[in-house]
């Protein structure tokens, strides 16, 4: 998604320039700048992105390299090459095409041995362990903390004083102290800077930073406490296995010293069991290079233990209660879509004034109204040919709602348990829908029906069932470069379910996730039809599982050609949408 920029080309330029001549001073061919943040963070205030300070990039996912000779590399998937052209100033920035499935890391190692770039800078506290070591095998790799480069770049600070508060159990379920008790053995330890993975297991939530419910931090989580490490609080934590530390996170060796000091000395005398900490697992995709340094000095290398996925296999996992949390969230994330729907169609039909940014505006009022603490992602509101932009997200009160065009809106909002929703819907505005408007979006209906009816054996990978969410649209000389589906948990993206044509993540019972095939053509307009949907076994067939969708808002039948739907096809469109209109959200049976 794109983000509200802050800065000119030209200062953007300027920032280039400076780090060049800082390479120079540091004998270095090219500089590696991450999207993320200090905890490896997807979800980055653009403030805090440093890649944007040298690009003028605004997407949610791209990698940065900038040379000392030559184009500053951007480096972007499918779902933002045309957000990249837009943004990106060809006179120093050149933008590098990723072709769908190579991935950007993969590109980034080619492009260094190819340049025989053999001198790379990094953020060592902005780069995971696991990228540090690759680019290590190919280079020699430098490494300099925030402040060195803050120094350089005029890094913007951001300032939070959201409140942080606990979550009751018939939230979430279960208690802190039973999930430690779950994932550690006696004198073991998990090192955790996952922001949702920490949310997760101190069932805390924040919305310290935009479209997220988590908060800043780094924990320590040992068998019966959580020792966090927070740069500020506001507000009161009750429960009794979390332990706040109040530091700067660069001061990670004093936290760990405070937290040993605490296990072998203060904990016996206040009556709790005394463990000395043996085994201390860390995941070498969510810790930065820096932290992992802090933590192989204090502990010694011999005690640290690499589970490369961290917690995501515990909290992709959701338990009864987490289901239902999410039921009631997309429950009302869907209610505020269907009004936001109707009531642009209204406006068309009425012959109101409506723009881009009014029907922007107006979709986070309906989420407001139906109980949304935030928006999970900044909402995406296209009309007409701006809804081919994948990401599109730059709403405009210059382009205005006409009739006879396709519409897309890409929203969720986090409710009281914290737990993201995200939801797509493509519309026709008013009218009458062409030809070509119908054959998309009823191919693109019918990859969605296939794929939630879908039954396939235990731990299938994801890239089975992205085929067959392909497949319609593959018949109709079709593609779309983006995957069809991500995990959805606390954070709107979450590890441990994913669908795509690479995809080897086996789909597991009680996982939740998208399933949202499109089609995109540049200068007409584009389709995307996005349920999320909870994996369940299949009752009726041993060692099978499918799909339940936690979304129900009727789908637009005045863009739905039926002599394209197969006989199957139309039966599973019928069912679906009567279980929409018993929940009042269907525009078949509309009123």
């Amino acid at each position: 998604m794109s983000k509200e920029r802050f800065l000119s080309s030209e200062e953007i330029k300027a920032n280039v320039l400076k780090l060049k001549s800082f390479m120079k001073a540091q004998k270095l061919d090219a500089f590696y700048i991450s999207t993320n943040d200090i905890f490896l963070n997807e979800y980055v205030p653009l403030q805090d992105c440093h890649r944007y300070y040298v690009s003028n990039f605004t997407g949610s996912t791209a990698e940065v390299i900038v040379p000392l000779v030559g184009s500053v590399q951007l480096f972007v998937d499918g779902r933002y090459y045309e957000q990249a052209d837009l943004e990106a100033d060809p006179s120093f920035v050149e933008v590098f095409k990723c072709p769908y499935g190579t991935g950007l890391q993969a590109a980034m190692k080619e492009m260094i041995t190819a340049k025989k770039w053999s001198h790379l800078g990094v953020e060592g506290d902005r780069i995971d362990l696991s990228l540090f070591k690759e680019f290590s095998a190919i280079a020699k790799v430098k490494s300099f903390n925030n402040g060195e480069l803050a120094a350089v770049i005029d890094f913007k600070s951001i300032q939070s004083e959201k409140k942080i508060h606990e979550l009751s159990l018939d939230l979430v379920g279960e208690s802190t102290l039973s999930k430690c008790q779950r994932i550690l053995n006696p004198g073991e330890a998990f090192f955790i800077t996952a922001l949702d993975s920490i949310a997760w297991i101190t069932n805390l939530r924040r919305y310290e930073m935009p479209y997220q419910s988590t908060f800043k931090a780094k924990a320590l989580a040992t068998r019966d406490s959580v020792y966090l490490l927070m740069e500020g609080i506001e507000g009161s934590v009750e429960c009794p296995e979390i332990e706040i530390s109040v530091g700067k996170f660069s001061e990670l060796e004093i936290f760990l010293q405070l937290v040993s000091e605490y296990e072998s000395t203060l904990k016996p005398l206040l009556g709790k069991e005394a463990q000395k900490i043996s085994k201390v697992f860390y995941s070498d995709r969510s810790i930065n290079n820096a932290d992992f340094q802090k933590l192989k000095t204090h502990f010694g290398e011999e005690l640290l233990v690499n589970r490369s996925e961290g917690l995501i296999p515990y909290h992709a996992h959701k338990n009864p209660v987490e289901i239902k949390s999410m039921e009631s969230s997309f429950n009302r994330g869907d209610q505020a879509i269907f009004e936001t729907i109707t009531w642009v169609k209204d406006q068309v039909k009425n012959g109101n004034p409506l723009t881009e940014l009014d029907f922007y505006h107006k979709t986070n009022e309906f989420y407001k109204n139906n109980g949304a603490i935030a928006q999970s992602f900044k909402t995406i509101s296209a009309v007409g040919a701006n809804s081919s932009i994948i990401h599109f997200s730059s709403p405009s009160s210059d382009v205005s709602l006409n009739k006879n065009e396709l519409v897309l809106l890409d929203s969720g909002g986090y409710f009281e348990s914290g737990y993201a929703t995200d939801t797509t819907r493509a519309f026709l505005s008013g009218g009458v829908a062409s030809a070509r408007q119908k054959e998309i979006y009823t191919v693109v209906l019918k990859s969605i029906l296939h794929t939630q009816n879908a039954v396939f054996p235990e731990g299938s990978w994801g890239s089975l069932i992205d085929g067959l969410a392909r497949q319609p649209v593959f018949k109709y000389g079709l593609n779309y470069n983006h995957g069809t589906g991500h995990g959805v948990g606390i954070n709107v993206h979450e590890g441990g379910y994913r669908l795509s044509t690479t995809s080897a993540v086996p789909l597991k019972e009680h996982t939740v996730g998208s399933i949202e095939p499109g089609i995109y053509i540049p200068g007409f307009g584009g389709v995307r039809l996005e349920n999320i949907a909870v994996v369940e076994k299949d009752q009726s067939r041993v060692g099978m599982l499918h799909f339940r969708p936690l979304v129900y808002i009727g789908f637009d039948h005045d863009l739905i050609d039926d002599g394209l739907l197969t006989s199957e096809e139309s039966v599973w469109l019928e069912q679906y949408e009567r279980e929409c209109q018993t929940r009042g959200r269907s525009f078949k049976y509309r009123n």
